[in-house]
């Protein structure tokens, strides 16, 4: 039963189930997880990495 419209998102809800959100939900939350996968391994990901480094800091504080 969907109580709900917006375009192509339906919600449904019950009493015994969670919300489920069709067709978005199916679609972004594998797409979501490669792009933190790809993040993890991209340049821009290991250049933050280098800054949590606290030799590099080191001077700046002193």
């Amino acid at each position: 039963m969907c109580l709900a419209f917006n375009r192509d998102l339906c919600i449904n809800r019950n009493n015994h189930q969670k919300p489920t959100f069709h067709p978005l939900g199916d679609f972004l939350n594998p797409t979501l997880a490669l792009l933190g996968q790809g993040l993890k391994k991209s340049p821009i990901g290991q250049k933050l990495d280098f800054a949590n480094h606290p030799y590099l800091c080191k001077g700046l504080f002193e």
